[in-house]
Parts: C-alpha cells; structure tokens; sequence
C-alpha cells in the first residue's frame, strides 16, 4: 500500500481570459496561457517537512514551486515557501502564491471524497485565504478566491533606482535582445529604471507592441546574468509605453532556468506602482487600475491585473541619493488554471 504524503498539483497563474462564442474559454488559450507553477503540500497537517526536503520538491521543476503548510506558529494561517528550479528559496513569486490560494480554496473539489486526485473546482463560493511567505514570516497576506479566480492583496515596499552606471549599459542590453535605441521611448521617465515590490526589475519603456514582439531571449544565459548582476537586477522588463490601461509587456528574467517568462506579477506591480507614483506626483491621483498583458510572443496569453489602493512616498530621490522609496498597497488578480493533481509516494521522497 502507497503512502500518500505530498500532494503535487501542476497549474497555471494569470491565464488570459481569451473568450469564443457565448463567453467559453478559447481552447488554445486555456491550454497554454498563463505562468506554470507546481504546488506542493503535505496530504497530512502533522508532515513536517525539513527546509532541505522542501528544496529538493522544488529542484524536480522545471519552473517556480510553492510548499504550501500549516503555520506552525498560527494555525489560522499557512505558510509558502517559493522556490525557483534550483531549489534556491526566494522571498515571495506573486504567481505561486496566486496557485497556491487557489489550491487551498479548491482543494476538497481537487480531492475527491476517497482522497483520489480531480480537476474539479468549488462551487464559486467565496474563499478567504492568509498566509504567511517562510522567508518574510512578520507580514501576513490575504486572498479571496471564486473558483478559478483569485486576487492577492498586499501592502509593501516600493524601490526605484537608478542602474548603476558602472555596469552594462542600456544599449549593451538592447543589442542582447535585438533591438535598438530606436525602439526606445527616451521621452518615458521609466527608461532604465530598476523597480522592485519584492526583487529588483528593469524597466525598459518600449514605443509600440511590435516592436516590443520584436525583441528576442538571450541567447548567452551566463553572459546575461552577469549584465543584470551588475546593475543589480533580477530581470529585464520591457513594456509598450503607447499604451496605459492595457500594457504588453516581457520579461527575460536574470538566471532562472528559462530565458524568458509568460506572467510575471512581481514585475507587473513594479512597473505598475512606478507608473502610478508619477500619477500621484502629477496629478495626485490615489487610486489606478491597469491590465498587464504578458506571454503574446511566447504564445502563451497571460492577464495580470493590476491595482494600486494607495502609494505614500517616504523617501524622495536626489541627486546624492538616486533612491526612491514608497509604501504601496496593491492587488494582483487573475484566473489560474489546475492541469494535473498526484500524490508522491514514499519512494518518490526519497
């Protein structure tokens, strides 16, 4: 008899709502859209998993993972703990933990009653989700999910600076990617400008779609992850800058496994609060919504939706201190799509 210790649910996050006739899901969207992402979680709540176990779940994906457990200090809550392929942990991945809620919102109608695996969803009730991130244990987040769709909110922390100039400049990043000052909206007071709600991004303004679908992935993943450490990024995030309320964007990340990503929510809401902040200054709007659509050029549609509640400055850029640091209150909402649910039995844990 197998023992049933981890349950793996393979999912996609911000899948792109691309409707047919009568509002149906598009078959080819349903099936490709949206960011992939592995959640795991003990089928038992006394499994106690080691920091090492964890990390070796996360090494058998080929994308992001998200361990999801009852918090040992709180019992109202759980705990994720995001990891890349690698098996290295990070602080939070706004697309796993947008799988991971889902997973829990769902999980009675992913499980059928004799504990076999479905692929079926809850009845479109309501579900309130808190969690904790293992790495940020101090700060609490909160989701509600309907179904397939959920949405994250989060108060946080909004960096920007500038790119250090004693590292790879823009046009030696452009030339990685094919393309060119040309293509560069200069007049976009975002141009070069690292942004982070989690981890450091660079933004990289874009004059129209197309030329953003121009773009190509490195090809050299060691040559561009050195670039991107030194101006201390994560990842390159290019956006159409024609464009306000629905903004085509791409990410090629600095070293994590792929050379470029379907939908990336920390990024999103980079761009999106950097974006925002210039509001607030300009013309002192407190409130935004913007769509971030992501995974065109990859053939994989996805749909970040993005909003900003309120963002406060506490601590303006000079020109000693090109640093500019805000408090944010934002929310990530999409459709996440279930594709595959199994156990892992005792001989795959070891």
């Amino acid at each position: 008899m197998v023992t049933r210790q981890i349950i793996k649910v393979s999912a996609r996050a911000f899948v792109s709502p691309v409707t047919g006739g009568g509002g149906s899901s598009s078959g080819s969207a349903a099936k490709s859209g949206g960011n992939p992402v592995t959640i795991f979680s003990p089928s038992s709540p006394s499994t106690k998993l080691t920091p090492e176990f964890r990390s070796r779940l996360a090494q058998t994906c080929t994308w992001e993972s998200v361990v999801v457990e009852p918090c040992q200090d709180d019992l109202t809550v759980s705990q994720f703990s995001f990891f890349m392929p690698s098996g290295e942990e990070v602080s939070f991945c706004a697309h796993a933990a947008i799988g991971g809620c889902s997973f829990l919102a769902n999980k009675t109608s992913l499980m059928s009653p004799d504990g076999d695996p479905s692929l079926q969803y809850s009845n479109g009730d309501e579900h309130e989700i808190t969690f904790i991130a293992a790495q940020e244990r101090h700060q609490k987040y909160s989701a509600f999910v309907r179904g397939k769709e959920a949405e994250l909110f989060m108060g946080c922390e909004h960096y920007e600076s500038e790119c250090d100039e004693n590292g790879s400049s823009l046009s030696h990043f452009l030339e990685e990617i094919g393309l060119n000052e040309d293509d560069i909206d200069h007049n976009a007071k975002t141009t070069f400008l690292n942004s982070s709600v989690a981890r450091s991004k660079t933004l990289i303004p874009v004059k129209s779609a197309d030329r953003l679908h121009a773009a190509t992935a490195p090809t050299n993943a060691t040559k561009f992850q050195k670039m991107c450490e030194s101006i201390d990024s994560t990842g390159l995030y290019l956006y159409d800058s024609s464009s306000t309320m629905n903004i085509e964007c791409r990410q090629f990340p600095k070293s994590s496994g792929y050379a470029e990503d379907p939908a990336t929510g920390i990024a999103a809401g980079a761009l999106v609060a950097s974006l925002h902040r210039r509001l607030v200054e300009g013309d002192g709007i407190r409130d935004s919504s913007t769509t971030v659509l992501q995974g065109t050029a990859m053939r994989r549609p996805s749909q970040i939706k993005v909003k900003i509640d309120d963002y406060t400055t506490t601590s303006s850029s000079s020109m000693s201190n090109p640093t500019h640091k805000g408090n944010v209150n934002i929310s990530y909402a999409g459709l996440v799509a279930f594709d595959h649910v199994s156990y892992l039995d005792d001989t795959e844990l070891l």
